[in-house]
């Protein structure tokens, strides 16, 4: 118990703080050498047959796969097609916003 009189104890030891020096990196020597997990899985894909690839990819989910090979959609343009245009209609966005509306005034009503 400490009393008013006493000060609270520090955490750590500040002779073992650093600061980072302005202009100079944090990481001098890099990323280790040696292959990413993704030059890996591509090595690994080129050694199989056709039959072994397609019994690898079978266990993995198709969105995965796209994303192994697109990597991940544009988050700004998610929604809209190539020429910036909307995907959803109008009804469809009226019938979404009304779905959500009920849905979050139920869960308020509970």
């Amino acid at each position: 118990m400490t009393t008013s009189t006493q000060k609270p104890k520090k955490k750590g030891n500040p002779d073992n703080l650093k600061h980072f020096i302005k202009g100079q990196s944090g990481n001098p020597a890099g990323r280790p050498k040696g292959k990413t997990l993704k030059e890996y899985t591509r090595d690994m894909l080129a050694s199989m047959t056709y039959e072994e690839r397609e019994n690898f990819l079978h266990g993995i989910p198709k969105e995965m796969i796209w994303k192994m090979a697109e990597g991940n959609p544009d988050q700004q343009n998610a929604l809209t097609g190539p020429n910036n245009e909307s995907l959803f209609t109008e009804e469809q966005k009226k019938r979404s916003k009304e779905a959500i509306s009920s849905y979050i005034l139920g869960r308020k009503r509970k």
